[in-house]
């Protein structure tokens, strides 16, 4: 019976990350190798850009062909004669103007003349320990690719010295330069397990560090799994390189597994890791685990946090809206100073204040803003209205709508809006709001209009109309400045919702002695109050009418009825049979406002005489009605 194949998916190494290593051990790959060195790297300078996954196994390329001048893709090498078998070949020589791939390893074919004379100038007059110094030093250097491959190539092809662990070891550090890759690690690796060449335990450690900078899971699951069998522990070094590399490969929660064990080992974490694993940690949108290691480095080494980091969080907690992170630093740095912050974070901070109602948070940010040259606007007063309102803070609330009107800043109905959702959720709350204006008043401050227009709003909202009109009758003890257009059209809406046209027309009748010029609003509330009155509905008309005059230079075509407004008032013209209601539907398409649903309504239910140029029930034409249908 066949064994059963288990498909090791991106699933299987997310839930299982050792899974690699326990596939390794029981199914090695092995690779043919003849050994190169250098294998194409350009000695003029670094090798062009180039394509390259993020996971550089090999089980995902293609099939390679190796040479003794590095890996060809498919493709003879210059000396080789075409459709000669692969892996035989004439010896060749090193090409400075190759363009392959770069991958190191040991060669045992001479250089080129000039280029032997090259490596002669540069290191003829040094001795085998000297140059074994000189590499042991240059391994350690950056940007010593190039460095570390002639010294080696110079040994080996020059000196005839016999590959040893120290060429190795220098050639898999320098594969933690830009220019390395991990395949050249895995082929350095390859060459000494044919050779019979243990590896020891900076060997490595040196290629923990190359996969760091190229990362491949596979071959450091293969790395650590070696170590393991061989009783081989890491160095802080190499727990470092264990770690980069894991957040490299994108395994977080891996890494953060691998620092806990460094922190119960007592092992000294430098802080570029913690610095790099909380940018990763950020920009892959993990800001919790970000915050936590935040607050660890806080209680233990809050000193060696950089400045830099502090502002890079600030600037991803806040543009996040993470209430937690965002009050941890600004408690911290911005309170004491030491962090400045850019006038868009500020504002940041001010909506996240308002967002989690902490006035507390919210008043720290406005005191930063209004000590700037900047002058506050609305759009600052309004994230701190909506922080003292959702804390129940409403004595404080009004208040900012005075620092508002004080500023030239008039609030208005907009404005208020946090104010209403809180005090529309409670009776109580509604009634102590009042009693909170009258003790400004009393205080000296003067109230705009807006305060107690959302007052009354609420009782309007909690069905208490006539309250509603009683303070009205007492604001001008509140404002001076008496009632205003909104306060008019608050109170309309509250008559047309109880059915109280009596009230609509005293109220118009006050606005027309008050001196205050009604809106396209006020004009449709008096249309929809009188609409309630099922007797008789003219009083509608006429002030529709009024409307179109008043409004008739305003844009968009003067002013009209809203849609639904209009859709009332076309109902109740079918109802009576009342032919206006023609006039009314050709007026909504004129205007643009979506009547096709309505229109058919009328049609349906028109039992009037028939119009001149309007098709009734019976007069409707199916194809008409379908061709319309087929528009929607």
């Amino acid at each position: 019976m066949p064994a059963t194949r288990i498909p090791i998916d991106g699933l299987w190494r997310c839930l299982c990350p050792s899974i690699d290593g326990i596939a390794i051990v029981r199914y090695p790959r092995t690779v043919p190798s003849t050994g190169i060195l250098p294998a194409g790297y350009n000695r003029r300078g670094p090798n062009p850009p180039r394509a390259r996954p993020f996971h550089t196994s090999p089980r995902y390329r293609t099939q390679e062909r190796w040479s003794p001048m590095g890996v060809i893709h498919g493709m003879p090498l210059e000396n080789e004669p075409l459709g000669s078998a692969p892996g035989k070949h004439a010896p060749s020589t090193y090409s400075p103007s190759s363009n392959a791939p770069g991958i190191l390893s040991i060669s045992r074919n001479t250089p080129s003349p000039k280029h032997v004379e090259r490596l002669e100038r540069e290191f003829g007059g040094m001795s085998i320990p000297q140059m074994h110094d000189l590499l042991r030093k240059r391994r350690t250097e950056r940007r010593a690719y190039n460095k570390v491959a002639d010294l080696v190539e110079y040994l080996v092809c020059v000196r005839g010295e016999k590959p040893a662990l120290i060429h190795y070891d220098s050639l898999i550090r320098a594969n933690a330069d830009s220019m390395g890759s991990a395949t050249s690690v895995r082929t350095l690796l390859e060459d000494m397990k044919e050779s019979a060449m243990a590896p020891d335990s900076g060997l490595y450690h040196g290629a923990l560090q190359a996969l760091a900078i190229h990362p491949d899971y596979i071959l450091r699951a293969e790395i650590m799994q070696e170590m393991k069998e061989r009783w081989l522990g890491l160095s802080p070094e190499g727990w470092h390189s264990l770690v980069v590399g894991l957040i490299r490969d994108r395994q977080y929660e891996v890494a953060m597994d691998k620092l806990d064990e460094m922190h119960s080992d007592g092992i000294t974490v430098q802080p570029w890791l913690y610095d790099i694993f909380m940018f990763q940690l950020c920009e892959a949108g993990e800001l919790d685990e970000a915050f936590n290691l935040l607050k660890y480095r806080f209680e233990n080494s809050r000193n060696e946090i950089l400045s830099t980091v502090w502002y890079y969080l600030m600037d991803v907690f806040s543009s996040a809206f993470h209430y937690e992170g965002v009050k941890f630093i600004w408690k911290r740095r911005v309170e004491t100073e030491s962090l400045v912050l850019s006038d868009g974070m500020t504002v940041a901070v001010l909506n996240l204040a308002a967002r989690h109602s902490d006035p507390e948070l919210a008043t720290s940010a406005i005191r930063i803003l209004s000590g700037r040259r900047s002058a506050l606007t609305a759009f600052h007063y309004e994230p701190l209205l909506n922080a003292y309102a959702g804390a129940g803070d409403l004595k404080t609330a009004f208040r900012v709508l005075v620092i508002m009107a004080k500023a030239n800043i008039e609030p208005d109905t907009s404005t208020t809006r946090p104010l209403f959702l809180k005090l529309s959720a409670s009776t109580e709350l509604t009634q102590q709001a009042w009693l909170e204006l009258e003790s400004l008043v009393q205080a000296g401050h003067t109230i705009p209009v807006a305060a107690p227009n959302v007052v009354i709003e609420a009782y309007i909202q909690a069905g208490q109309f006539e309250q509603a009109v009683e303070l009205y009758k007492s604001l001008h003890e509140i404002c001076k400045s008496g009632p205003n257009t909104e306060t008019f059209n608050v109170l309309l809406q509250g008559a047309s919702r109880q059915a109280r046209k009596d009230r609509s027309i005293f109220l118009a009748s006050e606005m027309q002695a008050l001196g205050i010029k009604p809106d396209m609003l006020t004009y449709d509330r008096l249309i929809l109050a009188c609409l309630k009155d099922q007797d008789d509905f003219e009083d509608a008309f006429r002030y529709l009418e009024e409307m179109v005059e008043v409004g008739a230079d305003q844009p968009d075509g003067g002013w009209w009825m809203r849609g639904g407004t209009a859709n009332v008032l076309i109902k109740r013209c079918v109802e009576k049979n009342d032919v206006r209601a023609w006039s009314l539907l050709d007026e909504m398409a004129k205007r643009g406002i979506d009547s096709f649903q309505l229109r058919d309504w009328v049609h349906q239910n028109w039992k009037g005489l028939e119009v001149q140029g309007r098709d009734g029930p019976a007069g409707a034409k199916s194809e008409d009605k379908l061709a319309a249908w087929s528009t929607l």
